[in-house]
């Protein structure tokens, strides 16, 4: 943004227009004029148009003007701000086992919908830390706690389904979110479990999982996703590529639920399309708000010496026009 620190010197702008009136009304009338038979040996003689007899004019108006401005001390000013405050520790465990290939969820199966709402979710954090944990039969550390928001996105667009996704470690998932926040200072830590089945593998079982949680206060916001119908799953046929059938696929929201209460939420929560998985987590995320006040000050860029500059130069150029290449005759 641009802006003047003394925008009322910006009147003085007003004298141009009565140099210009000074010079073309009254300091030409005053210069002794002489008749000459032949204008155009006159004209060849000081190899000038007519209209060059401006040109000191309109050099001494850029000079003042320059200094005029430059007086007014010109300036750009750039808004800043500093948050201050405490943010939440949020681990994001996020089921990638090959149930989620189901495509009753856009815009394409539930995992390519879980990476979109997370993005949702995550543009309306500010000043929170934010960690990736994914699992199938095991479970994976993708992003440590940080608050590189962009690198967050980028490790969520590339997400993917590991080549070993035959199982649902759900103990193991929130283990590893565990593992991660146990050591926070944090006033608040968090793990969004995400997931659309049962646990089926894993070295720990979910609720033992879930103790160890409420052990180091952290508190589980459990999402199971997806639906107990018939629902299309893509199958790979040796001659044919991918094909779909409908399958059913366990779900055990008990057992969420169950997680929620050990560590201090009052339930989980399920959701059957992506609209509804959108509205679950904006609702987490209203439950789980950072505390924090934004500070705003501006910081100011000065600009005024390059006005100086420009009259210093158009002072110059007027120097050497009338002593180099202007030549008056009386």
């Amino acid at each position: 943004m641009f802006e003047f620190a003394h925008q009322h010197l910006l009147w003085l702008l007003l004298i141009i227009p009565l140099l210009w009136l000074y010079e073309l009304l009254f300091k030409n009338k005053k210069r002794i004029r002489l008749n000459y038979s032949r204008i155009d040996i006159i004209q060849s003689c000081s190899g000038h148009s007519s209209l060059l007899r401006f040109l000191p004019l309109l050099m001494r108006t850029l000079l003042l003007s320059a200094l005029i401005i430059a007086l007014a001390q010109p300036r750009l000013k750039e808004r800043q701000e500093i948050v201050r405050g405490r943010g939440i520790d949020i681990i994001i465990s996020l089921d990638v086992s090959g149930s989620m290939q189901a495509l009753d969820f856009k815009p394409e199966n539930r995992l390519e919908a879980a990476k979109q709402v997370a993005v949702e979710f995550l543009d309306k954090r500010l000043n929170d830390r934010i960690g990736i944990v994914v699992f199938a039969p095991n479970a994976f550390t993708l992003c440590p706690l940080t608050n590189d928001y962009g690198l967050l996105r980028h490790v969520i667009s590339g997400i993917d389904f590991p080549e070993d996704s035959s199982g649902t470690a759900i103990g193991m998932g929130i283990a590893t979110a565990v593992a991660r926040l146990k050591d926070s200072d944090a006033d608040s830590k968090v793990i969004i479990l995400v997931t659309d089945g049962l646990n089926n593998t894993g070295e720990i079982d979910p609720i033992t999982a879930a103790h160890l949680a409420a052990t180091y206060g952290i508190r589980i916001y459990p999402v199971g996703i997806g639906t107990d119908k018939m629902v299309d799953f893509p199958f790979q046929h040796p001659l044919y590529g991918t094909q779909y059938r409908k399958v059913k696929i366990d779900y055990d929201m008990d057992t969420l639920h169950e997680i929620a209460r050990l560590t201090g939420v009052n339930r989980a929560w399920e959701a059957e399309d992506t609209t509804e998985f959108s509205r679950v987590l904006a609702e987490i995320d209203s439950l789980e708000k950072s505390e924090f006040e934004i500070e705003h000050y501006y910081r100011y860029t000065e600009i005024f010496h390059w006005f100086l500059l420009l009259a210093l130069v158009m002072l110059l150029l007027e120097y050497l026009y009338r002593t180099l290449l202007h030549v008056e005759f009386p």
